[in-house]
C-alpha cells in the first residue's frame, strides 16, 4: 500500500515523547489526526478545525517544545526556525524542495536522523524525516542521499534513486563543457547512486 506524505508524517510522529506543535498547519489535518496544537504566522490562516491554534512565527512563542512537525516548507525555511528555537525534543520534517540540503543541515547543527521514509507526491517522492539531538554518523554522499532509507529498506528506495541518478546523470551531460566543476560533482552523485541501486536491487 502506497502510504501519502500526510500519513507518513503521521507515522513518524513518536505518540509518547509528549504533546505535539504542527508548525505552519494549514487545514490542521495533521494538527487534528495528532492531537497537536497548531500555529501559523498569519492570523487569516488559522482557520476553524476542531484543534487549538497559535498564531506564532515558527516556534518563538513557546518555552520548550516536545515534538515539533514542521512539513510542506523549504529546507533553509525548516533550518530558520529550528535555529530560531527553541530546539524541539524530536522533529518530523519534511522539505519540499531539497531533502538534501535539511539532511546536511540537520547533522551540522547536532541532529541525528532517527528514521526516514518515502510517499509517492506529484511526480517524485517525499521524503520525511524524524530527527533526534545526537551526531549523525553519516556524511558526505551517504548523508545526502538518506541513509536511513538505505538501511531500512524503504519500498520507494529503487524509484527515488533512480530518479535522483537521471537527474544527476543530465545536469553532469549539460554541464560538461561550460561547468567542468559542475560536471565533476554531478558524476560523483552518479556513480554513488550507481553503487547504491547495485546494492538495493
Amino acid at each position: 500500500m502506497n502510504l501519502g506524505r500526510r500519513d507518513v508524517v503521521l507515522a513518524l510522529v513518536p505518540k509518547d515523547r509528549g504533546w505535539i506543535v504542527d508548525v505552519g498547519a494549514d487545514h490542521a489535518e495533521v494538527a487534528r489526526a495528532l492531537g497537536a496544537i497548531a500555529t501559523e504566522r498569519e492570523p487569516h490562516r488559522a482557520r476553524r478545525s476542531g484543534v487549538p491554534w497559535v498564531i506564532a512565527d515558527g516556534l518563538s512563542c513557546f518555552r520548550e517544545v516536545p515534538v515539533a512537525v514542521i512539513a510542506g516548507m523549504g529546507a533553509r525555511t525548516i533550518l530558520a526556525i529550528l535555529d530560531a528555537g527553541p530546539r524541539p525534543t524530536v522533529l518530523v520534517a519534511h522539505a519540499q524542495d531539497d531533502p538534501e540540503l535539511l539532511r546536511v543541515g540537520l547533522a551540522a547543527r547536532g541532529w541525528r536522523i532517527e528514521a526516514e521514509a518515502l510517499a509517492p507526491e506529484a511526480q517524485g517522492f517525499a521524503a520525511v524525516m524524524r530527527a533526534v539531538a545526537g551526531e549523525e554518523p553519516a556524511t558526505g554522499l551517504n548523508l545526502a542521499f538518506g541513509p536511513r532509507l538505505r538501511e531500512h529498506g524503504d519500498p520507494h528506495l529503487i524509484a527515488s534513486l533512480g530518479q535522483q541518478r537521471a537527474r544527476w546523470a543530465k545536469v553532469a551531460d549539460d554541464t560538461r563543457a561550460a561547468a567542468p566543476t559542475v560536471c565533476s560533482d554531478a558524476t560523483a552523485r552518479v556513480a554513488h547512486l550507481d553503487a547504491w541501486l547495485a546494492q538495493a536491487r
